[in-house]
């Protein structure tokens, strides 16, 4: 089966991605290409370090979004995609990109959805939001990706994190970070397992 991960950071659910079809753990299966939108991030030199192909299809380069959309399909094409993982991709994608792999593609949130979902809630905002909010407890979603709207994809599978005294937004991001590195890898193998 071949996994194409859209990326556009540091990529450390990429690493987790890379070490568990390494090790087995993610059976049958290859990372095919490393998709980013943006270039210069150090996603795409894990990918290298990997010998895994990388594209980037950036704004920059594609300003029209159908075009983008035209690019980021191809890609995926070309490369004989089974299952698109998108691991700390930050742009919200058109729906053509889930209806032509519906089923198919799949998403990482940093919170227990379907609270702290949505447009808006990535990165720091969604760990600000937790906090704000009083939640006892945080977490990692992975979910289908799907073309009704942002995060509202049927949910793959939760891992909990507690919320302690005197959290930042960047010490709860570092704790759900552990979840993310562990449900990912998990969920993508069970995602590979039903096609």
């Amino acid at each position: 089966m071949n996994i194409s991960v859209m990326v556009s950071g540091g990529g450390t659910n990429l690493q987790a991605l890379i070490d568990r079809v390494a090790d087995g753990s993610i059976p049958d299966a290859r990372i095919a290409l490393v998709l980013s939108s943006r270039d210069g991030v150090y996603s795409l030199e894990r990918a290298r370090k990997a010998s895994i192909k990388t594209v980037v299809i950036s704004k920059k380069d594609y300003p029209d979004e159908e075009a983008k959309t035209d690019a980021i399909l191809a890609a995926l094409a070309e490369e004989g995609t089974d299952l698109v993982v998108m691991a700390g991709y930050m742009i919200i994608v058109s729906p053509r990109i889930p209806r032509a792999y519906a089923g198919r593609i799949i998403n990482i949130h940093p919170a227990l959805l379907p609270r702290h979902g949505g447009p808006g809630y990535y990165g720091l905002h969604v760990h600000e939001a937790v906090l704000a909010a009083g939640d006892t407890e945080s977490g990692a979603t992975v979910h289908y990706v799907d073309d009704r709207g942002v995060d509202s994809g049927e949910i793959i599978l939760q891992g909990r994190v507690p919320v302690l005294d005197g959290d930042t937004p960047e010490i709860l991001q570092q704790r759900v970070l552990t979840v993310e590195h562990r449900i990912l890898p998990e969920a993508t193998a069970l995602v590979l397992q039903k096609l």
